[in-house]
């Protein structure tokens, strides 16, 4: 069978039925039923997604782990074997975080046909909604739906609020899910933080462009879907070293008397283990140790005999009485 058929039979038909249903069960509201819609979506992917959630927490907990792989093995091949096996061992998914998205993608590009079918608004849409629609007079009598919902045309294209919003929410959910290992990995490569930090802002970027050339309805069922996606991580993960104050910007801070928020190293170093943190100190100090008699033998100058006693010492007196 071709796969639009199968797509439309298996997938788009029957959520058109059940959103028309939902409207009709929601007073009417087709925005508050894409809402019961992205919740009810959510519950059935739960396990999917709790599976996802332990592995991301699982990965977290390897970190140091991997910094004694990535310390001990130069050769890639070898370290990407190592990786692979510690990965087996932990029984974790490194595209676990990835996997959860793809497997709400479906959804979205299916309600993304389905609000352009359910509020095209042309005579044409409304023949090709009910040739859609089961044979159910209860269902039959929903239509036409209502297109607006908290100010806001569900099937026009979601404007500048929506787009700061599913921005916002995407950014936060990256920014919790990336904080431990951003810290964890403080000694990781610069080429590792700045990937990091290009997915951080790169996926709220690329989500919300497109939530703002999509129908309204989209953009509230991917908001809606993202702020129950971070109440799940912070529930069963934990917000990590994830502070609301570490949102607050230094220059801000600075005017209201707050202290100065720490840097990505401070907060690793104090994140470590205290045995491993005292390690790292003591390395620390005995290497500013040796960098300060460097500096005391070069000052005395390179390749110079050994310093005569001062006239006044006490060896010069014992050679006088002598």
């Amino acid at each position: 069978m071709p796969i639009g058929y199968v797509w439309q039979t298996f997938l788009e038909t029957p959520l058109i039925n059940v959103m028309v249903v939902l409207t009709a069960v929601c007073f009417s509201s087709y925005g508050l039923a894409i809402l019961v819609f992205t919740v009810i979506s959510r519950a059935l992917l739960f396990p999917f997604t709790l599976r996802m959630l332990h592995s991301t927490k699982a990965l977290q907990a390897i970190q140091p782990q991997m910094q004694e792989i990535q310390k001990k093995y130069s050769d890639p091949r070898r370290r990407q074997e190592e990786t692979m096996r510690l990965y087996k061992e932990a029984g974790v998914n490194p595209l676990g975080c990835l996997s959860g998205q793809l497997i709400q993608f479906p959804l979205f590009i299916a309600l993304y046909q389905v609000i352009r079918v359910t509020l095209g608004g042309s005579p044409e849409s409304i023949l090709d909604l009910s040739s859609r629609l089961y044979d159910v007079p209860f269902i039959q009598e929903q239509i036409p739906l209502s297109r607006s919902f908290l100010g806001m045309d569900l099937g026009a294209n979601g404007g500048i609020p929506l787009l700061v919003g599913v921005f916002c929410a995407m950014w936060l959910q990256q920014r919790i899910s990336t904080s431990r290992s951003a810290t964890m990995a403080a000694q990781s490569s610069e080429q590792q933080r700045q990937t990091a930090m290009m997915m951080q802002w790169m996926m709220p970027a690329v989500f919300s462009w497109f939530v703002l050339f999509s129908p309204a309805g989209v953009g509230i069922y991917w908001f809606a879907s993202t702020v129950i996606g971070i109440v799940l991580q912070w529930v069963f993960v934990g917000p990590g070293d994830f502070t609301w104050g570490s949102l607050v910007p230094n220059v801000a801070r600075a005017r209201l008397g707050m202290p100065a928020a720490p840097k990505a190293h401070t907060r690793a170093r104090a994140n470590r283990p205290a045995a491993e943190r005292g390690t790292s100190e003591t390395r620390e100090t005995d290497a500013s140790s040796g960098n300060q008699r460097k500096n005391r033998r070069r000052s005395g100058g390179e390749g110079a005999g050994p310093t005569r006693p001062a006239p006044g010492s006490s060896r010069n007196r014992r050679r006088h009485r002598g």
